[in-house]
């Protein structure tokens, strides 16, 4: 039988207030993931919180790669608060606000060990992209150019999901020093 689910409100966390962030983050990570979720923390575009109450359980990172593209940096809920609809809820939100935002295609990468996060995503439609997939620009996930800009490293999986099938306008796809599969 599956854990209860936690009631949370989202809401954006906005300059000084990120900070009450990090200690999900020291909760959520070690290591380099430790370190680079606080400083993705400060300078990704948009910090949503999950509150239970006036606790901070959980976070989501998310930045506009391209005025097309979307990518969820991170998702972290505190241990305690794990398996309860937290990361869903996140998720969820973020998804929706990537559609109405008109993004096409939004990414997120998982530790290739991490099968609760993977299965997260693909239960929300996201899937594996492979390297040498079609491009996302072309009709497929690929993510040509983005990769470095996403930071997946080895033992990382890709994940991707396409929430816009319509031709893509030019100005969605270019982006300063961004290369373009030929």
């Amino acid at each position: 039988m599956g854990e209860a689910r936690l009631a949370v409100r989202l809401a954006d966390l906005e300059g000084a207030e990120r900070e009450r962030a990090i200690p999900v983050l020291i909760d959520s990570f070690v290591g380099i993931y430790r370190w680079h979720a606080k400083r993705t923390l400060r300078q990704v575009s948009s910090v949503r919180g999950a509150f239970s109450g006036d606790e901070l359980v959980g976070v989501a990172m998310l930045e506009r790669l391209l005025p097309a593209v979307g990518y969820v940096y991170y998702l972290a809920v505190r241990r305690a608060d794990r398996r309860h609809g937290v990361a869903a809820a996140l998720l969820d939100d973020a998804v929706e606000r990537f559609r109405r935002d008109r993004v096409r295609v939004v990414y997120a990468a998982a530790e290739e060990e991490n099968e609760a996060s993977i299965a997260l995503f693909v239960s929300r439609g996201f899937r594996t992209v492979e390297r040498r997939e079609l491009g996302w620009a072309e009709g497929g996930l690929g993510a040509w150019g983005l990769r470095s800009r996403m930071w997946v490293v080895s033992g990382e999986v890709l994940l991707g999901r396409r929430l816009a099938p319509e031709p893509l306008r030019e100005t969605e796809v270019d982006a300063p020093n961004s290369p373009r599969r030929s």
